[in-house]
């Protein structure tokens, strides 16, 4: 399955960087064992494959607003303290890029929380 991804994301991921991604999964689809296909551009013209992988593990992550610029978030039902480096491991070069990204979802959203999947191409865990 294509997993896009905007370009700045593509040296992170070649270089191992960026070794898990976070997304929305209503559909339930990203399950261990499913191939991956790493894009960008996808829907487009310029549609480029630029790796392929394999999940190995998903894990639920349920992010929420707190207040002053602070995100709660809790994997797997568990608490989760160090957020600069799930931001880091997600690619991003800060908390407070990580932070930018995800509160325009959350501030939009009905319930003003982001639930979803962190899908794992490593077998590093939280």
């Amino acid at each position: 399955m294509i997993l896009a991804f905007k370009p700045q994301f593509v040296k992170p991921i070649l270089n191992g960087t960026k070794i898990h991604t976070i997304r929305e999964d209503k559909p339930r689809r990203w399950k261990s064992g499913k191939d991956i296909h790493f894009a960008t551009g996808v829907r487009t013209k310029n549609y480029n494959c630029f790796k392929e992988g394999k999940v190995i593990s998903t894990q639920r992550i349920f992010i929420t607003y707190a207040f002053n610029d602070i995100l709660e978030v809790s994997i797997d039902g568990n608490y989760f303290y160090d957020k600069n480096k799930l931001a880091l491991n997600d690619g991003f070069d800060s908390y407070w890029d990580f932070f930018e990204y995800f509160y325009p979802i959350i501030e939009n959203s009905e319930d003003k929380c982001f639930s979803g999947k962190i899908i794992h191409w490593t077998d590093f865990k939280y």
